[in-house]
């Protein structure tokens, strides 16, 4: 529960502190006396967004602090979920300060925090209902979320919700994969041609290109190569006239021997000569095989096999190219398209076998929380109009509808399942039930959203605040509203700002909102009232400015009232 607040320099409040009780706590005043200033306050703790239009005039920065105690196991959680310190029992402090400089400086138990840490510590410390937030309950999509809270789904929301997300996850795989293919398919008959193509030219060396160019250069110069190789084999080695270098060394060597043993020198000599020899010998029989090549011997056709290669390779080249090497490589690719085609249609299958099984899983989830929210939506449904009924609307009809999305037998998800869920309302005997949108009557809004938080009765915070909730509505009715403000007043802490007699007089503690002159300037203060001066509070609520002996026994009999009201809750 809350506390204390602290506040300091934010409009006319220039140093405030309030003190807040347990159980329904009503906070009165004129208009303009401070009131708003309040719940500003108390928003600002729970990470609502600060504007340096908020600071005090004349003063450079504003600060809100406030403490509370007997957390939840919430409160807990999330604290341990940021590392945020703590002593269990003791309070827990939350503060904020902001400038003109645009500095913003959080604290939560003396650590430094973000505002989106606070926005969500916040859900579980207080929730403020207002004016603007009846109009909420006219908005359709935030039903199923009530509906939920009332049927307390939120371990089966947060399981769900995993489900949807990994279910969009694996819808967006598909999506990608699926459009990859459809990018493949639309090139496949070109890609099967290409592969064909290229196949048919048979490319296997990248070398080849050079090699025929290299043969082709030979066979164009046959004869030449055929009269100088014939002649160097002659020179060298074989001749008609006997006479050739072979011939002539090997008659050198045979005169050294014969004075070898002269000379010891000449073992030498003959030796390199035998090698001249060897090597004369291997040379004359390379040029040999030169003219040994059936190429050489018909050129010209050889020539014709060759273009039309070299034609074939050019080909490809221009259109795959530009190298040989290109070419081969590009085939490859093409090639390897058409495997990953195939791989990605039966990955694209598995893909889609998971996500059916997914689903399914999904579905197993979303049933339960339908059937939940089926349960609930009739319990809730009842007791809805029943307090609607004590609230003085007494041919009130009301009925939360609860349809499952389906499409050729099967559940339609979204992120809360495929359920849509509608508050459906008649406030006039003889009329049929329609959407909230139809009610135009703030006195009825305000009615339904208590009728219906005081049903739910904070499932997650353990304060809550309402302000004004007696927009629209006076005598009795406002009466009645005071007493289910004090019935969830018994399981969390309540607090209400208020214009109406009859509900400040229900309230256990009473807090009078004053704005006063200090130094020549307006300042807020608060005052926790006493019997006598709730007395004077509540007359000037009941009688305005000219307060007479009347208005003071209503206030005495409104306060006198308060048990007998209340001793059945």
């Amino acid at each position: 529960m809350l506390d204390f607040l602290h506040i300091e320099n934010i409009a006319v409040a220039k140093c405030l502190d309030i003190d807040f009780d347990s159980g329904f706590s009503v906070l009165t005043g004129e208009t303009g006396a401070g009131k708003s200033i309040i719940i500003d306050s108390i928003n600002i703790i729970l990470g609502a967004k600060t504007s340096k239009e908020l600071i005090r005039h004349g003063e450079t920065r504003a600060q809100v602090s406030a403490s509370f105690s007997n957390l939840s196991e919430g409160v807990y959680s999330y604290l341990d979920e940021c590392e945020i310190p703590y002593d269990r029992g003791d309070s827990l402090v939350i503060s904020r300060s902001f400038s003109l400089d645009g500095k913003n400086i959080i604290k939560i138990n003396s650590r430094p925090a973000t505002q989106a840490q606070l926005k969500e510590l916040g859900v579980h410390l207080i929730s403020i209902h207002g004016q603007n937030e009846n109009q909420s309950f006219i908005n359709k999509s935030n039903h199923v979320l009530l509906l939920d809270e009332y049927c307390q789904n939120e371990e089966l929301i947060e399981k769900y919700f995993d489900y949807y997300q990994k279910l969009n996850q694996k819808k967006k795989q598909i999506a990608e994969l699926f459009d990859e293919i459809k990018k493949i398919e639309a090139s496949a008959d070109l890609i099967k041609f290409q592969i064909k193509e290229i196949s048919s030219a048979k490319l296997k060396d990248e070398d080849e290109e050079e090699k025929l160019i290299e043969l082709r250069n030979k066979l164009k110069n046959a004869e030449k190569i055929l009269k100088s190789s014939g002649a160097v084999y002659k020179l060298l080695f074989k001749n008609e006239s006997g006479i050739s270098a072979s011939v002539l060394i090997e008659k050198s060597i045979d005169a050294l021997n014969k004075i070898s043993d002269i000379d010891p020198s000449i073992d030498t000599m003959v030796e390199k000569l035998k090698g001249f020899k060897s090597e004369l010998e291997d040379i004359a029989e390379t040029t040999k095989d030169l003219c040994s090549v059936d190429s050489l011997e018909n050129p010209e056709a050889e020539l014709d096999k060759i273009e039309d290669r070299l034609n074939v390779i050019s080909r490809m080249q221009k259109k795959y190219g530009p190298t040989l090497a290109d070419v081969i490589k590009f085939k490859a690719e093409l090639e390897g398209k058409l495997v990953t085609w195939q791989d990605s249609e039966n990955a694209l299958e598995a893909l889609k076998s998971e996500y059916k099984a997914l689903h399914a899983e999904a579905c197993v989830v979303a049933e339960a929380i339908h059937d939940s929210r089926k349960n609930g939506a009739k319990e809730l449904s009842r007791a809805v109009k029943e307090t609607l009924l004590y609230l003085d609307m007494p041919k009130v009809q009301f009925e939360i509808v609860v349809n499952e999305i389906m499409r050729d037998g099967t559940p339609v998800l979204s992120s809360n399942g495929y359920d849509d869920v509608e508050f459906m309302i008649a406030t006039n005997a003889g009329d049929n039930l329609s959407k909230m949108n139809k009610i135009v009557s703030g006195g009825e809004l305000a009615r339904i959203m208590l009728a219906i938080k005081s049903v739910i009765s904070g499932n997650k915070s353990q304060t809550i605040i309402f302000d004004e909730i007696d927009t629209g509505v006076s005598g009795s009715t406002s009466q009645k509203i005071g007493v289910k403000l004090a019935k969830i007043a018994n399981s969390m802490q309540t607090i209400c700002v208020t214009h109406s007699a009859q509900i400040a007089a229900l309230a256990k503690n009473h807090l009078l909102i004053k704005k006063i002159e200090s130094e020549g300037r307006a300042v807020t203060t608060v005052v926790q009232l006493d019997t006598e001066k709730r007395i004077d509070e509540i007359a000037r609520i009941i009688g305005g400015i000219d307060l007479r002996e009347s208005q003071y026994e209503a206030a005495r009999v409104l306060l006198n009232q308060r048990d007998e009201l209340l001793s059945d809750i």
